[in-house]
């Protein structure tokens, strides 16, 4: 039994609460993108993967955790780090398959069962980098396809072959998470790469 018990306490569970931009849809909530996609085992409540890396407050290039885990379609998401990181300070740095990555404001001290929530401003986080959807929620910027930190032109030919393939499916240039690559997902990353939005980091 003491085992079992040393094997529970030794993880750090941790809650992020983030909206993505491209499939927001107002009132707190975001499209069902994971069924709408058609990936195996999917429900009604999930919105998508999403990627939590924790990295060095000296030295923020280094990589200390990365944790997957699925986003609900009202922002939230659970995760569980190694015991290692409890009551340590890290940035934290939302990832997802076409949004920008997105940075905590500050440093984050780990605790289990603890939380953060980069949606009720956008000073939550790093550089105020997200985006104003209204009603006082705050997303992460949608469109960087190729994860290079930037919403711009290299962005544009993933999803233009993708568009004129009529890919549906689970598709990261399906910026609205509708199941289809087509015009309807132009206009934010249209707006976003015109903006020259890009990741801030500190």
């Amino acid at each position: 039994a003491s085992l079992i018990a040393n094997a529970v306490t030794c993880t750090v569970p941790y809650s992020v609460t983030v909206f993505l931009e491209g499939y927001y849809q107002g009132s707190g909530t975001m499209t069902s993108v994971l069924a709408n996609q058609g990936v195996a085992n999917a429900t009604a409540t999930q919105a998508d993967t999403i990627m939590v890396e924790l990295r060095s407050v000296a030295d923020p290039s280094i990589i200390v955790s990365t944790v997957s885990g699925i986003l609900s379609v009202t922002g939230n998401a659970n995760f569980i780090f190694p015991s290692a990181v409890s009551a340590n300070s890290y940035w934290m740095v939302v990832k997802h398959r076409n949004s920008l990555e997105t940075w905590s404001a500050t440093p984050v001290t780990m605790s289990a069962n603890g939380s953060y929530n980069f949606s009720d401003a956008a000073t939550k986080a790093y550089g105020g980098n997200e985006v104003d959807m209204g009603g006082g929620v705050y997303a992460i910027y949608a469109g960087d396809m190729n994860l290079d930190g930037f919403v711009d032109a290299f962005d544009y030919p993933l999803f233009d072959s993708d568009r004129y393939n009529f890919q549906s499916g689970y598709f990261s240039t399906d910026l609205n998470g509708d199941g289809f690559v087509d015009n309807f997902d132009y206009p934010v990353f249209d707006f976003n790469r015109f903006g020259f939005v890009s990741a801030v980091t500190p």
